[in-house]
């Protein structure tokens, strides 16, 4: 404290901001404000792309379930302009679970593998899952894409970016969220 007692002296009762110590606090809470807005923007880094509007959280947003709002009308991959009350009946569901930002879609899965080699092109995401849930039912890729196409199904790219799950178009592509493409283009 022997050092800063001079730098003390100097300070103006009216201009604290323009003295030695006011500069260095004035630096200090730089620092301090700079730490804060990462250590933020890393907490809400797994929420960042869950669900704001149209409906409502059970508990804290990216780590409860998400409940649509039964009245809205989705506007993708929505055709027939049903509302989220029809949607959710028709699969079976009252909404969709959350945990750290990623949504479970396995109670309206009709299929979960794990592939090899996950990429950041979607594509060949799409073809890996689909050559492997052909291996396991004894058919071809071809049959599985087409299975998917005719009923209006999707594969969703998990966090873990191994696994995929085939999920109902109109459900997957409703539900904002961060999945594997988003990690893997991320890096992590």
């Amino acid at each position: 404290m022997k050092g800063n007692m001079k730098e003390v002296k100097e300070v103006s009762p009216t201009r604290f901001a323009d003295s030695a110590l006011g500069k260095k606090a004035n630096d200090v809470w730089e620092y301090i404000k700079v730490f804060a807005d990462k250590s933020v923007a890393g907490l809400e880094d797994h929420v960042r792309n869950c669900p704001l509007e149209n409906g409502e959280w059970s508990g804290e947003r990216g780590n409860s379930k998400w409940k649509p709002d039964k009245q809205y009308i989705p506007q993708k991959m929505n055709p027939e302009a049903k509302n989220w009350d029809r949607i959710l009946k028709q699969y079976g569901i009252d909404g969709i679970n959350f945990r750290d930002g990623e949504p479970d879609f396995r109670p309206i899965s009709k299929g979960d593998v794990k592939i090899k080699e996950f990429s950041s092109d979607r594509t060949d995401n799409f073809d890996r899952a689909d050559m492997e849930l052909a291996r396991r039912h004894g058919c071809s890729p071809e049959k599985v894409k087409e299975w998917r196409k005719n009923n209006k199904y999707t594969w969703h790219e998990c966090k873990d970016q191994k696994t995929m799950q085939k999920v109902p178009s109109i459900v997957h592509n409703n539900v904002s969220h961060r999945g594997g493409i988003s990690e893997a283009k991320k890096g992590a």
